[in-house]
């Protein structure tokens, strides 16, 4: 999953042509956002693997198990999409107009982020 993760970063910053002054804040930026997909992985395989796993055990899930765990992984997501903010922060800034379009295109094949400056 981490080298996934980290060839999808790497070909983002290819399609994002850096100048020498930009490339300063990629590796802030390469950290975050390979923890962020990493750990999107790694959820949706623990979620696959709990499904799986409620199937062969007779009787309901608890609920309210189910909802606590799904607030933490909100959280965690959460502090993790903050983590990526700040560290993309200083990158962004220093993007062009047609880098910017590029870098929301990138993140938003993935998820939810969107070009709106």
């Amino acid at each position: 999953m981490a080298d996934k993760a980290a060839a999808r970063a790497a070909q983002m910053k290819v399609d994002l042509r850096l100048t020498l002054d930009q490339d300063k804040h990629w590796a802030g930026f390469q950290a975050a956002i390979v923890e962020v997909w990493k750990t999107r992985a790694e959820q949706r395989a623990s979620w696959r693997n709990a499904r799986a796993n409620q199937a062969d055990q007779p009787g309901k899930p608890n609920l309210i198990d189910q909802i606590r765990k799904d607030g933490d992984a909100q959280i965690e997501r959460g502090n993790l999409h903050k983590k990526l903010a700040d560290a993309a922060q200083p990158l962004y800034e220093s993007l062009d107009e047609q880098q910017k379009q590029r870098f929301a295109e990138a993140l938003a094949s993935r998820g939810r982020y969107r070009h709106s400056d």
